[in-house]
């Protein structure tokens, strides 16, 4: 694992260029169908795509909440993982690479760009709002629960997970 493998394929040696753009074709072209085609059915069919979505949302959040939650975890144990195991060790860059931040200016970085103002706003709001309106299918007569479960999926939010998720897509 310390051994470096030498590749021949250079980044963007597939790409075109268009207009200025330096553009990977076959992912450029699969997502400008889907987005321009899912704007086109939304401009055309606008009450029926508000219904549809309407009725979507709801029906997501209650049936794969569950999927939301075991990501999160599974994000926390990869990232565990990668902090226990050798690949822990791997210096991205090489093996004389300095880091050009230290740890707290990393930190701060990240938690003002990704979660200063949200935890300032959403900090005091979503424990209110998951108060109001329970997750998971509590109902509002059992305020106990309904405090305990927006608490709780308050700290999901905002806790250790989203880091962890942030840490993964930072390391890809």
């Amino acid at each position: 694992m310390s051994e470096a493998t030498a590749i021949e394929y250079e980044v963007g040696q597939d790409n075109i260029r268009i207009l200025g753009l330096d553009i990977h074709n076959p992912v450029f072209l699969i997502s400008a169908v889907v987005i321009v085609g899912f704007v086109i059915f939304v401009l055309m069919f606008q009450e029926g795509a508000a219904e549809m979505f309407g009725a979507l949302r709801p029906w997501l959040t209650s049936t794969f909440d569950w999927v939301f939650m075991i990501a999160g975890n599974i994000f926390v144990l990869f990232c565990l993982f990668l902090v226990l195991s050798p690949y822990g060790k791997i210096r991205i860059g090489g093996p004389d690479a300095k880091p050009d931040y230290s740890y707290a200016g990393w930190f701060a970085m990240l938690f003002a760009a990704g979660m200063g103002i949200g935890l300032m706003f959403f900090g005091v709001l979503e424990p209110v709002y998951h108060f109001q309106n329970p997750p998971l299918g509590v109902t509002g007569q059992d305020a106990e629960a309904a405090r305990s479960l927006g608490m709780a999926a308050t700290i999901f939010h905002w806790g250790l997970h989203p880091w962890a998720i942030y840490a993964v897509v930072a390391l890809s």
